[in-house]
Parts: structure tokens; C-alpha cells; sequence
């Protein structure tokens, strides 16, 4: 029987299409999830890998990084744990598989940035209370920053000052030159009226003794007089760059002091042609002098050779010597600067004493009784500040080196102070005294105390010298002081350098008090109000650096309980706001680095990596696959 058979193979054509389609569509469907498996997978092996971080820097730093420096050595380690993955899959089966590590980011990298981010974001889930709100930074910081220019004006200007005391000096030397040339010539001419000729030329030689002192007196005056002319041209310009850092109140201070020295330079000028024609007298008094020997000796040879004609003649020889008082009354004396600069040159010594304490090693004097500070040493070539930031060279970092925001600077700060210890806390670890390291970055313990200990008298010197400004009753007491140190009411200008040159040295001996209490648990404001000031003027200029013995130990000042003020770590806090983010993330990371290398000997930060870049590339059912993944902690 004849059957027809089109539509049987229509429809056995149409099945075939649509299975050749299912099948397409299924095996594409496959490829297309093969990558994103394969993508999946290549994901959580890289998290299982960065799941493997440094388990001792998270406990006690708190911050996530992988140690390993080897490319190979971590696409090892992924390798299984992709084909784990892959395996599980048949459904989607790949081979030829290939780990590969396109890039990994060092924790040194950057320029600290990752390092910042990583504090940044474990700071901000963390429970912490700042101290102070962001808005307050800048306005810290900008005051830090005053002061240390201030202290960088007023210690430059302190040296100065006692320059012109030393200059005055110069003319009291000329002074007493001339109040002997006095006492050798009333010698003289008593000698002539008692016809004495041995002891007339016996003064007279004295008296030529000095004349010819007075050129060498005048050319060492006008020696210093030049190079404190210079110097002090030079602080003015230090105080000029400086003005950007000084708000009003503070650039008014300096500008009144740069009024008082420049005064005093322009009455020096009318002084100094004083000084020179002290040597043209000088000149003119020696020829006089020189006639009068001269004539002295002719009448002592007179005198000498004379015979009387009988026994009853009598020589004159004081009417003979008397012509020499004729010769002598043309000495013209000289009553320039008979009185001296510094009349009490007791205290003035005593305060100048004081004064050179100035930048040397305080530490031991600052630090309380009994204390044993450390003497380690830390090898830092290898730390990551060396390698990366300049090491303590790089004053202000690396390029890059910027604050993105008050939060970043405040967190920062935080957990500096929160996870590195300092002077005052237990001693734990080869370094006792981290965060004075993260602001000096010295190899010495010992050294970076003592610059810490440094920088911070020179910041309260110099919030204290602008206290001491505000204060008219002090002010008044170091401008009486002076005045009875020079007693030369109608000198203004000397009396004036040195009054601020007192100022300067009470600023001063009030700073160590003040770093003593710190040093001890005290607090100290940033701002004294007059009764807090621990030093009184007089008690300064009696006891001298011995007073130094005496301050800091009143119990009311170290318990640290008075909410005004700022201890020891507030102050090491507003010292940091002033360093550079780079340098000082690269130096929180060096003392990670020396913790963990304490029980890890070479442990290095920069073999730890914040992020991982891989690739997978693999042969698929269809098509060649590549996948990439990125993780950061």
C-alpha cells in the first residue's frame, strides 16, 4: 500500500531543527556558565587566600595584611582550591586550568595611603571617642604651628639679645680703658709736682699701655657691632617667611621686638661714631704724652748733670717739672662711657646661665627622680620609613603626602596613640618608646626622647612668651628687671632687648616646669592663666637653673585631674597633627614591623600585601575562558 511520507519527514525535520537548537542553546548556556562558575570560583578561592592573613598584626594592630612576596608561591596556593571548586562542577568542565597573579599591592605601597585606609576603616567601626571634633584639627594644628615659629623667632632673637649685652661689654672695656688713662695721668702729674722722675715715667709708660689699647678695643667693638647687624637682619627675614604661620596677636609681638632691636641699632650708629673718635682722641693724647716724656727726660738729664757753682746753690726741680704740667694740661680726657651697660651683673648672669640651658639635653633634668630611661638602639635599615619615606630624612614624607580629610588625621592620631606606647606606660617589647619614635624616627631611644622632650619645651617657651606679652603685670615686672639690670633709663633700646631677653628666659624656665609635670602624669593647659604659672621672676633671677630642682612636683599638678589641662599624650596627639601623613604611616609601620619581628625574626611589612590582582585561564567545553579577580582588605 502506497503511503505518503511528506509530512512524517516535515516533522522528523522539524524535530531535528529543534533539537540541534536545544542542543545549541543548552551547550551555550553551559559555556556561558562555565565562565561565570569558573568566575565565581576563581572569587572565593582568592577570598579563601585572603582569608589567610597575618593573624598576629591583627590582634594587636588591628589591621588585615598577607604576608607572602612570591607570585608564584600564592598561585600555588589557589591552584587547589580552584580545582576543589571546579571539580565539584562536572557540569561545567574546564581544562588546563592556570593560576596566575597579574599584580599584588604591598602595605607599603602607595605611599602609606593603603596602610591609612586600612586604620581609617577599622577606626570608624571601632567604639572610640575623639577627643576632639573635626572641625577643631585645623585650628590645633594652626596653633602648634604658630608656636613652633614663634619659638624659632624668639630663640633666634634670645641669642641676639645677648649679643648686645656683649656688645655692650665692648664699650664698658673702652669705658675702663678710659677711666685708667685718667688714673695713669693724675699719676703723672702727681709724680711731676713731687719732682718725682722715676715714678713719672713709670706712669707715663702705663698711660701709653693703654692709649694704644683703645684701636684694638674700638676694632673688636666695631667687629660685633657688623656681625649683630647681620644676624639680626637675618632674624628679621627668618620672621618675615615665618609671618604666614602667625596669626595677629602673635606677627604684633614680633614686629614690636624687631621695632626694639632695629632702635637700637640706629642709636649704635650715632654710638659707634663715639666709639671712633675715641680713637682720634687717643691718637692725639698719645703725642701729647709723648711730648711730655720727652721733655721729662730732658729735664731728668738736667737734673742729672747739673754741678752747682758753690756750695750754697739749690736746684729747683719742681719748678723744672713743672713745665711738664704745661705740656700735659693739653690731654684731653675722655668721659665717654663711664657708665657701665649692665650694672647688676649678678642677675643678669644668672639668667644668662639660665638661658643657654636653652636646646641642650634636658632630658634628665625633665624626666621625674628614679626614672631609668632607655638606652636601645633599633636597627631601622630595613624598616619601611628607610626604604620608602627617606627614613628620618624625609622630614615631611613622600610626594602624595596629604591629609585627605580632619576624620582621616583624627583616627590616625587615635590609634597611634591607642596601639604604640610612649614614655610613662609599662615597658613592653624592644622599644619602649614608640610614638616619640613616630615623631622623631632616630635609631637611639635615649635620642628620641630627649627631641621629643625638646620640641616640647620649645612649644610651651613659645605659648608662654606670647602668655607673658598678654600679661601687662608680668610684662612690667621683666621691663622693671631690666631696667634695674642696665640702669640706663636714657639708653631705651638696650633696655629694651633686654626685656625681652628676660621674657624669653622666664618663658623658658617656665616650659621645663611645665614638661616636669607632664613627664610625671601631670596636665598643663595650652594657655596658662596668670595664677598658674609656677615660676615667679624674682625666684628665677635669686635661685637660677637650681629653681629646676624645685619645679614640677607640687602633688596638685601630677594627679592629672584637672579637665583643662593636656597630659603628656594629648600633647604628643596635637604634635602628630603637625607631621606628614606619609612619614608618619611609614612609621607606624616600622614599629609593626620591629613588634612582630621580635618573635618572627624577618618579618617585613613590605612582603605583606593589602590587595591581590589573579587571573584563571582555562580551555572550556567550547571556547578558551579568562577570568580576573581583585580583593583588598
Amino acid at each position: 500500500m502506497d503511503v505518503c511520507g511528506g509530512i512524517t519527514v516535515f516533522l522528523s525535520l522539524i524535530l531535528t531543527c529543534i533539537c540541534a537548537l536545544m542542543g545549541g542553546l543548552f551547550e551555550s548556556a553551559r559555556a556561558a556558565g562555565s565562565g561565570w562558575y569558573m568566575q565565581m570560583a576563581l572569587n572565593s578561592s582568592l577570598d579563601s587566600l585572603m582569608s589567610c592573613y597575618h593573624r598576629e598584626i591583627w590582634d594587636k594592630y588591628r589591621i588585615f595584611v598577607l604576608e607572602c612576596a612570591d607570585k608564584e608561591r600564592l598561585a600555588a596556593e589557589m591552584e587547589p582550591q580552584m580545582e576543589t571548586y571546579l571539580a565539584a562542577a562536572p557540569f561545567y568542565p574546564v581544562s588546563g586550568g592556570k593560576v596566575q597573579i597579574e599584580a599584588m599591592d604591598a602595605i607599603t605601597g602607595h605611599n602609606g595611603d593603603f596602610f591609612a585606609k586600612e586604620v581609617t576603616d577599622y577606626m570608624k567601626v571601632g567604639v572610640w571617642t575623639l577627643e576632639s571634633e573635626e572641625s577643631e584639627l585645623p585650628e590645633m594644628e594652626k596653633r602648634m604651628t604658630e608656636a613652633r615659629a614663634v619659638h624659632g623667632i624668639a630663640e633666634g632673637y634670645q641669642e641676639n639679645g645677648r649679643k648686645v649685652l656683649r656688645l655692650e661689654e665692648s664699650i664698658e672695656a673702652i669705658g675702663a680703658c678710659l677711666q685708667k688713662q685718667e688714673k695713669h695721668l693724675e699719676e703723672m702729674e702727681a709724680a711731676v709736682r713731687q719732682a718725682d722722675g722715676s715714678s713719672f715715667f713709670q706712669s707715663a709708660e702705663s698711660l701709653e699701655k693703654e692709649l694704644k689699647q683703645i684701636p684694638g678695643l674700638v676694632a673688636a667693638y666695631e667687629k660685633q657691632a657688623d656681625r649683630l647687624a647681620k644676624e639680626l637682619q637675618g632674624s628679621e627675614q627668618e620672621a618675615q617667611e615665618a609671618q604666614p604661620d602667625l596669626e595677629e596677636g602673635s606677627w604684633g609681638m614680633v614686629q614690636e621686638e624687631m621695632r626694639g632691636y632695629r632702635s637700637y641699632l640706629d642709636a649704635d650708629g650715632a654710638r659707634r661714631q663715639e666709639v671712633k673718635k675715641t680713637e682720634e682722641t687717643a691718637h692725639g693724647n698719645e703725642e701729647v704724652v709723648a711730648e711730655a716724656v720727652r721733655k721729662g727726660k730732658e729735664i731728668q738729664d738736667y737734673i742729672d748733670d747739673w754741678e752747682p757753682d758753690d756750695e750754697d746753690d739749690e736746684l729747683d726741680e719742681e719748678a723744672l717739672w713743672a713745665s711738664v704740667l704745661t705740656i700735659t694740661a693739653g690731654f684731653q680726657k675722655d668721659g665717654r662711657f663711664r657708665v657701665p651697660a649692665v650694672r647688676d651683673k649678678k642677675k643678669m648672669n644668672v639668667l644668662e646661665a639660665v638661658s643657654r640651658l636653652s636646646g641642650t639635653d634636658l632630658l634628665s633634668l625633665c624626666v621625674p627622680a628614679g626614672t631609668v630611661i632607655s638606652e636601645n638602639w633599633i636597627s631601622t635599615a630595613a624598616f619601611p620609613s628607610a626604604l620608602y619615606a627617606g627614613g628620618e630624612s624625609g622630614k615631611r614624607g613622600t610626594a602624595g603626602d596629604v591629609w585627605t580629610a580632619g576624620l582621616e588625621r583624627a583616627l590616625l592620631d587615635a590609634y597611634a596613640a591607642h596601639f604604640f606606647t610612649r614614655f610613662g606606660q609599662e615597658k613592653t617589647g624592644s622599644v619602649h618608646y614608640e610614638q616619640e619614635y613616630l615623631l622623631q624616627g632616630n635609631a637611639s631611644e635615649r635620642e628620641n626622647l630627649k627631641r621629643t622632650v625638646n620640641e616640647l619645651l620649645a612649644v610651651r617657651e613659645a605659648v608662654n612668651l606670647a602668655a607673658l606679652y598678654a600679661d601687662s603685670e608680668k610684662r612690667s615686672e621683666a621691663e622693671a628687671l631690666a631696667l634695674a639690670i642696665t640702669g640706663l633709663a636714657g639708653i631705651t633700646p638696650i633696655t629694651a632687648a633686654a626685656s625681652f631677653f628676660i621674657m624669653t628666659v622666664w618663658a623658658f624656665a617656665e616650659s621645663v616646669a611645665d614638661v616636669k609635670v607632664l613627664l610625671a602624669g601631670g596636665k598643663i593647659p595650652f594657655f596658662k592663666q596668670p595664677g598658674e604659672w609656677q615660676i615667679s621672676l624674682s625666684a628665677l633671677t635669686e635661685k637660677g637653673a637650681s629653681i629646676f630642682l624645685e619645679t614640677g612636683t607640687d602633688p596638685s599638678l601630677k594627679n592629672g585631674t584637672d579637665d583643662r589641662g593636656l597630659d603628656y599624650q594629648d600633647w604628643l596627639k596635637l604634635f602628630f597633627l603637625i607631621q606628614g601623613k606619609s612619614r608618619f604611616c611609614y612609621r607606624m609601620m616600622d614599629m609593626i614591623q620591629n613588634r612582630i619581628s621580635e618573635k618572627e625574626p624577618g618579618f617585613r611589612m613590605d612582603q605583606c600585601q593589602y590587595g591581590v590582582s589573579v587571573s584563571y585561564a582555562a580551555q572550556g567545553t567550547l571556547i578558551p575562558l579568562r577570568r580576573t579577580s581583585q580583593k583588598e582588605y
